[in-house]
């Protein structure tokens, strides 16, 4: 009877906790007149995506368009056991990335703090006054002079890939799958340019930098509650240690940087590059930009850089696959160039104003990530940041804020026909008429993303050194819609993007 009775208690307790939970959530939100989207105790709304039935994409598609919320400018959700903020104002948005940044200067990201340095530390990472010193030395690789420079590797690239389809494909079709290709293009940009090393993997699928970008996404279970667990559940995932990139490959990037450091110290040659920046942080500010807080900017040019230019070509050669009037219209515009250049130069890649629409409304449909994210954190020592007057809600200071990305991008509030590939709604005559705080792919503000110029350099000479000589074509291996990986929190498809190329 004893037994029983401890085992009714235990169980009258959870069923009490779990009402109390369910109670309280819906409670602070009504408290505060913001709409509330519930979800169960431990978990919240967060957990078709934790448990892996819902891709983070489709998940925030739903917070975001809830039948009871969807007319409200935010709306509240407990992620696991805090308190969060979807916001669909762009207005609000404005505020927080642009208009009031200081308010909003950090992403809610954390790892390991003792030995995850390379996850803590980086650019996308890294919070405070750090990140404001990083960025500012950072950003001196990404200007239009070196950027020219750096356009010149970019282009040897785009040979070897030349050659290789030229050697590979003959008068018959060759099916590729796309991302892998993509893939093995933009490890090879980011290695040469940033960091001065040929790793060739695109006559080497199996080259070891290839193979490392390529682990750091791959996302199995494991890896996948790591990556998760670190964007939207910092606290734990200190306490349990996680590391925000794989622990090989962290160990890859940190023995090759430094070596290539070392090298070039040496030498004492200079190619205005990456790895040139990182040796003058470390000379004019060692205390700070040392060991793997250096290498940390480095890993996450190359991961981030390999992961979004590798999605937006691919996906970018699928929608082309299966619109193939827009396919041919890029083609013409691709030809046009290519004569009156005579070879693809800096100017032809920026003059093309069709090539950089059908890449625009690529990561329309598909941008990198399903979110953005920061933290509220008031200055002047406040601790409330009012939505006055779009709402008379007052953001507690700590409270994480999330804009979903992709969702905005399908609104047809902002893009009429959403689900469409419509690259004519960026041409030049409709591109003043969209709204900058619905079109997110980069970010916006002070913290939007360093290398955008550099990702689109490389995803648009990679789509025309193939469009110049190739057709793509679906296939019967082709996914007739995307379907988002369920255990990547960036958007990823679910199935292998096979096309087939075919030389005109």
């Amino acid at each position: 009877m004893f037994v029983l009775e401890v085992i009714l208690g235990i169980v009258l307790c959870v069923v009490g906790f779990l009402w109390w939970w369910q109670r309280s959530a819906r409670i602070y939100w009504e408290k505060n007149g913001v709409s509330y989207i519930p979800g169960p105790p431990l978990l919240g709304a967060v957990k078709d995506s934790i448990l892996f039935k819902k891709s983070f994409g489709d998940l925030f598609s739903d917070l975001y368009n809830n039948e009871e919320c969807k007319g409200d400018p935010i709306t509240g959700v407990y992620f696991f056991h805090k308190p969060s903020l979807i916001v669909r104002h762009p207005e609000i948005i404005k505020n927080i990335l642009v208009k009031d940044f200081p308010n909003f200067i950090d992403r809610g990201i954390g790892s390991d703090p003792h030995n995850d340095i390379i996850g803590r530390d980086n650019l996308f990472s890294v919070k405070g006054a750090r990140w404001k010193t990083i960025r500012a030395k950072v950003s001196t690789v990404f200007t239009s002079g070196k950027l020219k420079n750096l356009f010149l590797l970019m282009v040897d690239v785009s040979k070897v890939l030349e050659q290789k389809l030229a050697k590979e494909i003959g008068n018959e079709p060759k099916e590729y799958e796309m991302k892998k290709l993509a893939s093995l293009f933009s490890t090879d940009t980011i290695s040469l340019c940033a960091f001065g090393v040929e790793a060739n993997s695109l006559l080497n699928s199996k080259a070891e930098f290839h193979m490392n970008a390529t682990r750091t996404m791959d996302f199995h279970w494991r890896r996948a509650i790591e990556f998760s667990g670190c964007f939207l559940l910092p606290e734990l995932a200190s306490i349990l240690r996680f590391s925000l990139f794989s622990k090989k490959t962290n160990q890859f990037i940190s023995s090759t940087i430094n070596y290539v450091m070392e090298e070039r110290i040496k030498s004492g040659m200079k190619r205005n590059d990456l790895i040139d920046t990182l040796i003058t942080m470390k000379e004019t500010d060692g205390d700070l930009f040392k060991g793997d807080t250096l290498v940390a900017q480095a890993a996450i040019f190359l991961i981030a850089g390999y992961e979004t230019s590798s999605s937006a070509i691919s996906f970018t050669l699928f929608e082309l696959a299966r619109h193939p009037e827009v396919q041919e219209k890029l083609r013409k515009e691709i030809k046009e160039y290519a004569e009156k250049y005579g070879t693809v130069q800096y100017e032809t890649i920026n003059e093309m104003e069709y090539l950089q629409s059908v890449v625009q409304e690529t990561l329309r449909l598909y941008p990198s990530l399903p979110f953005l994210d920061r933290i509220c954190a008031p200055v002047n020592g406040e601790q409330f940041y009012s939505l006055e007057p779009y709402h008379k809600f007052q953001i507690p200071k700590g409270m994480p804020i999330y804009i979903p990305i992709m969702p905005i991008h399908r609104n047809p509030k902002y893009f009429p026909n959403p689900e469409q590939f419509i690259p004519e709604r960026f041409s030049a005559e409709n591109r003043e008429s969209i709204d900058q705080y619905t079109y997110l792919s980069f970010g916006l503000g002070p913290r939007n993303c360093i290398g955008a110029r550099f990702g689109y350099f490389q995803v648009k000479l990679a789509l025309f050194s193939i469009l110049r000589v190739y057709k793509v074509e679906v296939t019967a291996n082709t996914p007739t819609k995307i379907e988002f990986n369920k255990k990547s929190l960036i958007i990823q498809s679910q199935k292998p993007l096979y096309m087939n190329l075919k030389r005109i």
